[in-house]
């Protein structure tokens, strides 16, 4: 990475954790910009985001690096609000707390289908590797809270199931499989190991 990328990097970091209302409105205004593409069915470029929003493509950059990168910051809040609803679910169905969680998290890419489907494009891109990175976090404090199975720890255990979800997820998006979004969800419940929904008959002693 030049300087140059790696000043500007440093730059988007800082604004994100700042708390300056300005920047937060601004990408707010491009994720709302991205959405709005999205649910058009138009096509998603840092050129029609920033037309659609009315400012210039330097402003783009300065919060993200390519539309890959917005989809990464539109995700993360969508999955730390699944696993804490999830969490809560599960007390009293933890079956349906898990699929309804595979319902959630199917729709939120099927409602921003072109926005990934141009993350996925990207030439040399890795934007199914980070909506895993994206996803293990919160799977691993779901596996560290319900228990895994003796000798499974939670970290390989997040990185398998992120890492599979992910690629099918990808897949999906990029018209390599063709399903409807019931059909990926209940096949992304049906392959979860049942431990996750299953706890009390596993947990560690």
């Amino acid at each position: 990475m030049s300087s140059e990328a790696t000043d500007i990097a440093v730059v988007r970091e800082n604004l994100k954790t700042s708390g300056d209302p300005r920047a937060e409105r601004t990408r707010q205004g491009l994720f709302d910009a991205a959405a709005r593409l999205c649910a058009d069915n138009r096509e998603v470029s840092v050129s029609a985001i920033t037309r659609e929003l009315g400012v210039s493509r330097s402003v783009f950059y300065t919060h993200f690096a390519d539309v890959s990168d917005l989809a990464l910051r539109m995700q993360e809040p969508l999955f730390v609000d699944i696993a804490a609803t999830a969490n809560i679910a599960r007390t009293t169905d933890p079956h349906a707390a898990m699929l309804d969680s595979q319902r959630r998290l199917v729709g939120h890419f099927a409602q921003h289908r072109a926005l990934y489907r141009a993350a996925l494009r990207l030439p040399g891109a890795s934007a199914t590797h980070r909506i895993q990175e994206a996803m293990e976090p919160p799977i691993a404090a779901h596996i560290s809270d319900v228990g895994a199975p003796r000798g499974v720890r939670a970290n390989i255990a997040s990185r398998y199931i992120a890492s599979a979800a992910a690629h099918l997820l990808a897949a999906w998006i990029l018209d390599e499989i063709e399903a409807d979004e019931e059909t990926i969800a209940n096949h992304l419940y049906a392959l979860m190991p049942p431990w996750m929904h299953e706890p009390t008959n596993h947990r560690q002693r």
